[in-house]
C-alpha cells in the first residue's frame, strides 16, 4: 500500500473510533503510531513519537496555555465573574432584555480572563440562569445568550484555542491574540443588537429591570476595576512589544492571584492549582496525540496532495476559502475544537497561503467556525455543559435558543471575510 493510501486509511479508521466515542487523544496516537510503524518500521515509529511529543510539548512558547488557565480559575474562584455580571446589570438592565444583554457583557468581561468557552458558560450559566429564571426570561433565550456567549471566550484575549493555532500555524501567538479583539468585540456587540431587537418587538420574551441610580452603577465597577486593568496591562504589553505573550501571560496569572487573594479562600486556593492542572494536561494529552497522527500524515504527502487538488480547481480564493470554511463548520458539529484545529490545520494551511490568504486571517475565521461548532447539534458543548447546569431545560430548546446566535455568527463570518481589516488592524499596527 502507498503511504498516500495508508493516509486515506488512517482517516476512515480514525473516523469510526471517533464515531464510536474514544477520545481524540487516544484514537489519534493509536492511529498516528500505527501508521508510522506500517511506513517507518517499529522503533521508527516509538522514536519519532517520542521526539515529537517532547519536541513540541517543551515548546517555551507553549507556557502561555497554563498561565492564562491560571489567570482565569483565580477570576473565577475569586468571584470576579459574579461582580462582573452584577455590574453589567446595573448599565443595561433598564434597556429591553436587560438582563440578557448583562449576560453577553458579563460573559465578554470573563473572556477576557478565561480563555475556554465550556468553561465560561458553565461559571455564566450558575450565575445568570438564576436571574433570568427569576425574572422570567424565556427559557430558550436565556440558555442561548449563556451558551453563545460562552463561546466568546474563543475569540476574545486570552484564547486558547488562539495560542494553539498559533503553535501548529507556527504564528506570531501575539499576533493572533490581539486579532482576536476586534472580532470578538463585532461579535459581542452583535449579539446584543440582535437581542435588543427581539426584546423590542416582543417585549414578553422578558422584562427589563428598574433603571439604576449613577450612586449604583459607579459602585459596581469597584469589584471588576482591577480585573479590567489587569486584562488592558497583559494585552497592552503585548501590544507595546514591552512583554512577550508568555511574560504578559505571567504577568496575567500573578496579578489574578494577587486579585484573588483578599477573597479567596485556602482551599480554594489550592483548588485553583489543582483545576488548572488538569486542565493543561487534558489540553497536552490532547495536543500530543494529534502531533503523532500529524507527524504520520505528513510522510503520507497528504498536506501537499489536498493543497494541489483544491488549487486545481481554479477558483477565487474566496469561493474556496468559503468551501474550506463550511467543513469546518461540518467538522465542528462533531469534533472539539482543539482536536479540529490540531488535526485540519496541518493538512490546509499550506493550501490557504499558496492561495494568498493571510494565516492569521484564516485562523480567526476558523476559530469564529469552531464557536458556531460549539452551539450547534449534535455535538454542542457549550449547550451540553449548560444541560449539566440546567437539567430542567430540555436539550432541544437549548440548541433552538441557539438558532438566532448561529444566524448572527454566520453573518459575522460574512463580514470578517468581506472586510479582513478588521482581524488585521491592531495586529499590523503592534510594537514588535
Amino acid at each position: 500500500m502507498d503511504p498516500f493510501s495508508a493516509g486515506l486509511w488512517s482517516l476512515l479508521i480514525l473516523t469510526l473510533l471517533l464515531a464510536s466515542g474514544i477520545r481524540i487523544a487516544f484514537a489519534t496516537t493509536l492511529c498516528g503510531f500505527v501508521g508510522l510503524w506500517y511506513l517507518r518500521g517499529y522503533n521508527a515509529a516509538a522514536d519519532l513519537s517520542a521526539q515529537t511529543i517532547y519536541g513540541h510539548l517543551t515548546n517555551y512558547n507553549l507556557i502561555v496555555l497554563p498561565l492564562f488557565i491560571l489567570m482565569g480559575f483565580f477570576a473565577y474562584y475569586a468571584g470576579i465573574t459574579r461582580d462582573l455580571y452584577y455590574a453589567a446589570r446595573q448599565w443595561v438592565g433598564h434597556l429591553p432584555g436587560g438582563l440578557a444583554l448583562a449576560t453577553i457583557v458579563g460573559s465578554a468581561g470573563f473572556a477576557a480572563a478565561c480563555g475556554a468557552s465550556t468553561a465560561s458558560a458553565a461559571v455564566m450559566g450558575r450565575i445568570a440562569l438564576p436571574e433570568l429564571k427569576k425574572f422570567g426570561y424565556d427559557d430558550k433565550v436565556s440558555t442561548g445568550c449563556v451558551a453563545a456567549g460562552g463561546t466568546m471566550a474563543t475569540m476574545i484575549p486570552p484564547s486558547v484555542l488562539m495560542v494553539i493555532y498559533g503553535f501548529i500555524a507556527e504564528e506570531s501567538i501575539g499576533a493572533l491574540l490581539l486579532a482576536g479583539i476586534l472580532p470578538g468585540l463585532l461579535e459581542a456587540v452583535s449579539y446584543m443588537t440582535m437581542l435588543y431587537i427581539r426584546f423590542r418587538i416582543n417585549p414578553a420574551l422578558g422584562i427589563p429591570l428598574p433603571r439604576a441610580s449613577w450612586a449604583d452603577r459607579l459602585t459596581s465597577v469597584t469589584g471588576v476595576w482591577g480585573m479590567v486593568v489587569l486584562v488592558v496591562l497583559v494585552m497592552g504589553s503585548i501590544y507595546s512589544g514591552w512583554a512577550t505573550p508568555t511574560e504578559s501571560a505571567a504577568v496575567g496569572a500573578l496579578g489574578a492571584m494577587l486579585l484573588a487573594l483578599p477573597r479567596i479562600s485556602r482551599r480554594d486556593f489550592a483548588g485553583v492549582f489543582l483545576e488548572t492542572a488538569r486542565a493543561t494536561g487534558l489540553i497536552f494529552t490532547i495536543v500530543s496525540g494529534v502531533l503523532i497522527y500529524v507527524h504520520f500524515l505528513g510522510f503520507t504527502g497528504m498536506p501537499g496532495i489536498v493543497a494541489a487538488w483544491i488549487l486545481s480547481f481554479d477558483a477565487h480564493p474566496i469561493i474556496i476559502l468559503v468551501c474550506i470554511l463550511l467543513l469546518y463548520l461540518v467538522l465542528g458539529m462533531f469534533l472539539d475544537g482543539i482536536g479540529m484545529l490540531l488535526l485540519t490545520v496541518p493538512i490546509i494551511l499550506p493550501t490557504i497561503k499558496q492561495l494568498g490568504i493571510d494565516p492569521i486571517v484564516f485562523g480567526v475565521l476558523v476559530v469564529r467556525m469552531v464557536e458556531i461548532g460549539l452551539i450547534t447539534p449534535p455535538v454542542g458543548l457549550n449547550v451540553y455543559v449548560l444541560r449539566g447546569v440546567a437539567p430542567n431545560i430540555s436539550m432541544t430548546d437549548m440548541f433552538r435558543g441557539c438558532g438566532w446566535f448561529v444566524f448572527v455568527d454566520i453573518i459575522n463570518v460574512a463580514i470578517l471575510i468581506a472586510f479582513p481589516q478588521i482581524i488585521l488592524l491592531i495586529p499590523q499596527t503592534m510594537i514588535k
